[in-house]
């Protein structure tokens, strides 16, 4: 294969590409290709590019020599950090796989007109979304999907510096997978140095308008959970309960009680910024700014200090009217490692607690 050396850095003009042949796949670049010069000609008919770790040539018999023996046919790079369902992500290191990393953010240039790195991965992690089928009769190997990277450091507090599903992938919901992914991986919700954070901005057109659903989605699960013992508890329905709930005085129901918090602690709980937020309010049209109404209603809650009310009745309707589904798609018990549910740690706590 051509790039099994690093593109140089010299900036070539953009050149077309007229197909993409990525596996099995024959796909039509949305943008200029940027590959080097020596190696992509100008106005290439065919690159062919490995499904698994990326590298091209325009030499259609190297590329099935290369497909035959890549090293990783069977095991993307990195580690696995999540597993559910047969879609898995792997963290693949900048520093450790600069090829990898380089070749993957060329191909990516063909659908991202933005926010792409090309040669200084070693600042980046790559997080690379994966599908194996269960039924090996149909699959033998995995497909990489897409991908999100993000920068070990960044002062901003970004979680996720660009997002690629592939194009035969899209439409089917796994952009919210990652984005899901990366806010779980900041690690806001632990006790490990996490932080609340948020993608890299500005976003481009389409991707404000999907992490605009994404923010909504994310606020709404969150205003939908009923709360016992102050902690959450997620109902596929707000009407359903595990227990029967004994009966309401008929003065309380004369007054219904008001949940108040502030756009702050909403980001607290998710793990969004206080503009996420916001946008997420304002994406699902629930703020009733102004002065209270005289007369209270049920499921009313106060979302900051300046006397924005929203209704749980009306966050429902937006909840039931997009198809909502009030359990979240990424599966705490899907990540691995670090990120593992500390399920041992609980039950050594409980057991420790009990009388001797």
């Amino acid at each position: 294969m051509a790039s099994t050396k690093p593109p140089s850095r010299v900036q070539t003009p953009a050149r077309n590409v007229n197909h993409v042949v990525l596996g099995n796949l024959v796909l039509k670049p949305w943008n200029q290709a940027i590959y080097p010069a020596d190696l992509v000609t100008k106005d290439t008919d065919r690159l062919y590019v490995c499904r698994w770790c990326f590298r091209y040539t325009c030499d259609a018999g190297a590329f099935a020599q290369h497909m035959r023996v890549c090293e990783h046919r069977t095991t993307p790079p990195g580690e696995k950090v999540y597993d559910h369902g047969g879609y898995a992500v792997w963290k693949v290191d900048g520093q450790d796989h600069k090829l990898f990393g380089q070749n993957l953010s060329l191909f990516a240039k063909l659908f991202l007109d933005n926010k792409t790195v090309f040669f200084d991965v070693a600042t980046f992690l790559f997080y690379i979304l994966t599908f194996t089928d269960p039924d090996p009769d149909k699959s033998d190997t995995y497909h990489v999907l897409g991908f999100f990277s993000k920068e070990k450091l960044s002062w901003d507090a970004n979680n996720l510096a660009c997002i690629l599903i592939f194009p035969p992938y899209q439409r089917k919901q796994l952009g919210k997978l990652l984005m899901g992914v990366s806010y779980k991986l900041s690690g806001w919700d632990t006790d490990s140095g996490g932080h609340i954070g948020g993608p890299e901005k500005p976003l481009s057109d389409l991707g404000q308008k999907s992490y605009d659903r994404f923010w909504a989605e994310r606020v709404a699960r969150y205003l939908l959970q009923e709360k016992k013992d102050g902690k959450n508890k997620s109902k596929s329905n707000p009407g359903e309960s595990d227990q029967k709930k004994p009966a309401t005085p008929k003065s309380a129901r004369k007054r219904p009680l008001r949940e108040t918090m502030t756009v702050e602690e909403i980001g607290q709980a998710t793990g969004m910024l206080n503009e996420d937020v916001i946008t997420a309010l304002k994406t699902m049209d629930v703020v009733k700014t102004g002065a209270s109404p005289k007369k209270r209603k049920m499921g009313r809650l106060v979302a900051d200090d300046n006397a924005v009310n929203i209704r749980k009745s009306d966050v429902w309707a937006w909840a039931q009217t997009h198809n909502l589904a009030l359990d979240d798609p990424v599966r705490a018990d899907g990540f691995l490692g670090e990120w593992a549910p500390k399920i041992e740690s609980e039950e050594e706590e409980r057991i420790s607690s009990e009388p001797g």
